[in-house]
């Protein structure tokens, strides 16, 4: 609907890539959109692919601890604030996606209770990828956020490339235009369309100011609007008021261990504590929330099959002794298949 980026034109096999500062010089009845409030940026991607230095690049200060011989600095979603030129942002810095020792759904419910908590929600998502060809475990990525946020996450989203020096005298569109088809089809997806930073230069500023023009006019397609909760699929949002509900009946418990910590700590190390206290209810009951979700959809899916069968049967007059094993064995295909399926969505986290 917003092909704010670029538009990919097919000639034979070549494709004309028409860029983003061309076709928005010919949108001037797009106007920007005078923020009462810091415009809030949130970082997406995989481990690695350059989040935290970016986000120190946007706010022109190493705010966000960044360090490639790590296997990994961000652990927990952080935020910080301050000026990109002369706007006034909050940048979300979030866990990478697919760390091999970390459950990828752990990592996925921590980004959404920081939308939660980021209420009323990002304006925009940042979704930085490194310069190079898209791999399998980026389009599982994008598979990823779209099955916990919903399609319309995209009209929030730009995508950001990484290791700008790396272009060694071309442009990015010429890379994009060289590129495979899996990079270009999800560039189209994203509304904001794409930019490029050079992390080893963030005195640069100027690659600041650009990527704030594009995210300006993407928030101003938006209507000034911003990513919320009723954006998620049905099913994210089944899921999370089962999880309000369940800490809303621990609230007792919560306020009594609360108690005790502020007994037994004071300053920044109560907060501290009060905070881990608030991620391990959140996460406990995210998770107990996601196991009623599953269990109910897989009796669903079993109950009405295994009653048509029994049902079938009888029309029939199957002989009991033949229609109990039938059922029997229908009733193990139906759960089987049902916990299949429903293992294999995304939103559902893993039992340890």
């Amino acid at each position: 609907m917003y092909l704010l980026m670029c538009k990919l034109k097919h000639k034979g096999s070549h494709y004309c890539l028409q860029s983003l500062e061309l076709y928005m010089s010919k949108r001037t009845e797009i106007k920007t959109v005078a923020f009462t409030e810091p415009l809030r940026i949130m970082l997406l991607g995989k481990s690695g692919a350059g989040k935290s230095s970016s986000g120190n690049t946007i706010l022109n200060k190493m705010v966000f601890k960044s360090d490639m011989k790590l296997k990994r600095v961000t652990v927990h979603c952080e935020k910080e604030v301050g000026m990109a030129e002369d706007t006034p942002v909050t940048v979300i810095d979030t866990p990478g996606l697919f760390e091999k020792d970390r459950d990828k759904e752990v990592i996925v419910r921590e980004i959404l209770k920081r939308v939660k908590l980021q209420e009323p929600g990002p304006h925009v998502f940042v979704f930085v990828v490194p310069l190079g060809r898209m791999t399998q475990e980026d389009q599982h990525t994008h598979t990823l956020i779209e099955a916990r946020f919903g399609r319309r996450v995209w009209d929030f989203t730009i995508v950001l490339f990484t290791h700008g020096d790396r272009l060694e005298g071309t442009t990015i569109n010429n890379v994009i235009t060289e590129s495979d088809d899996n990079l270009r089809s999800f560039i189209r997806k994203c509304s904001g369309g794409f930019h490029v930073f050079n992390n080893k230069n963030p005195e640069d500023q100027t690659q600041v100011v650009r990527f704030m023009e594009k995210i300006q006019t993407l928030v101003a397609l938006n209507g000034g609007g911003h990513y919320h909760a009723q954006l998620y699929p049905h099913h994210e949002r089944l899921i999370r008021e089962r999880q309000l509900s369940i800490l809303a009946e621990r609230s007792e418990v919560i306020d009594t261990k609360e108690k005790d910590l502020q007994n037994h700590h004071q300053g920044e190390e109560l907060d501290m504590k009060i905070r881990e206290l608030w991620r391990k209810e959140e996460e406990n009951a995210r998770r107990a929330a996601e196991r009623q979700f599953r269990n109910n959809k897989i009796l669903k899916f079993t109950v009405l099959p295994v009653f048509s069968c029994l049902l079938f049967g009888r029309a029939l007059k199957v002989p009991d002794k033949y229609l109990i094993t039938v059922t029997i064995v229908w009733t193990g295909m139906c759960f089987k298949i049902a916990s299949t399926y429903l293992s294999e969505m995304f939103w559902f986290s893993k039992e340890k």
